[in-house]
C-alpha cells in the first residue's frame, strides 16, 4: 500500500531528477517557479511536507500536472515503463469494448512493441509482415494473434513458393494474446514448419499456379510443435526474455 512518505520520496526524487537532467541548478528551479531556494531544498531533502501550492508552483515550471510529480518518471528500463503506464492502457481497453471495439491492438503496432521488448529483438521497418532481427543480424518473422478471438495465426494473402522460400530462411515467433495481454511466446524452426510449407507448395501447384489467401497456422499446431520461450507472470508485469537464449 502506497503511504504519505513513499509519495514525499517519489515526490523528491522526481523534482531533483528533473531539474538535474535538465541541467538547473536549485537556485534557477526556485527562480522559475517563484519559489526561494530553500524550499526547493526542503522538497528535495525531505525536510517538510510542501504545501499544495509549492507542488503546483514546481510542476508548472517542469510543464507538468502536479500530480504526475508523486508518480514515477524516470525508469530503468522500457520494459518496467510499460508496466507502469499498462494500467491505463487496461481502462482504455474497457471504454474500447463499450463503444463495441473488441481489440484496441487490432493494428498490431502495440502487440509488436510487447514482442520486441520482451525479447530484444529490432523491427525491421518496410519489411514484407513484421520481420525483426537480433543482437547477432538473424531475421525473423513474427506473428501474433488474440485467443479470445481467433485460434489461427495469419500468414500472407499471396502465399506462393516465392514467399514460401522466404519463411524458409527464418525461424518464426508466434505472440499469443488475450486481447491486450501478452500470454505466452514460441519460437518454430523452418524444420518445425515444414509441414505446412510443404502443405502450401503442394496446394499452389493443384491450383494451378494461383496464390493461395492467407492460409491459417492453428495455436494447438504452434503449441505442438514450438519452444516456449516466454510465459505470462502471475502478476502480469513482462519481463525481459532473450531470444538468443533459445537459438
Amino acid at each position: 500500500m502506497i503511504n504519505k512518505e513513499d509519495l514525499l520520496s517519489q515526490l523528491a526524487d522526481n523534482v531533483k531528477l528533473l531539474r538535474q537532467d535538465l541541467n538547473w541548478t536549485q537556485e534557477y528551479l526556485a527562480e522559475v517557479s517563484d519559489l526561494s531556494p530553500r524550499q526547493i531544498s526542503r522538497v528535495e531533502n525531505l525536510e517538510n511536507e510542501p504545501s499544495l501550492d509549492v507542488v503546483c508552483a514546481i510542476a508548472s515550471a517542469f510543464n507538468l500536472h502536479p500530480s504526475k510529480l508523486y508518480e514515477p518518471i524516470f525508469f530503468d528500463s522500457k520494459i518496467e515503463q510499460l508496466n507502469h503506464i499498462f494500467p491505463s492502457i487496461r481502462e482504455m481497453e474497457l471504454l474500447a469494448k463499450e463503444e463495441g471495439i473488441k481489440d484496441i491492438f487490432q493494428d498490431n503496432g502495440g502487440k509488436l512493441l510487447q514482442v520486441l521488448l520482451v525479447t530484444g529483438l529490432k523491427d525491421l521497418p518496410g519489411r514484407e509482415g513484421n520481420d525483426a532481427v537480433d543482437a547477432n543480424g538473424y531475421e525473423y518473422e513474427l506473428k501474433s494473434l488474440n485467443a479470445n478471438l481467433v485460434k489461427g495465426f495469419s500468414t500472407h494473402h499471396h502465399m506462393n513458393p516465392k514467399i514460401i522460400s522466404k519463411y524458409r530462411e527464418v525461424d518464426w515467433v508466434f505472440a499469443v494474446y488475450k486481447d491486450i495481454e501478452l500470454q505466452e511466446i514460441w519460437l518454430l524452426t523452418p524444420e518445425d514448419l515444414e509441414f505446412y510449407y510443404d502443405k502450401w507448395t503442394r496446394q499452389w501447384h493443384d491450383r494451378g499456379g494461383k496464390d493461395i489467401n492467407n492460409p491459417k497456422i492453428p495455436l494447438t499446431y504452434v503449441q505442438d510443435n514450438g519452444t516456449l520461450v516466454y510465459e505470462k507472470s502471475d502478476d502480469g508485469d513482462l519481463y525481459f526474455a532473450d531470444i538468443l537464449d533459445f537459438t
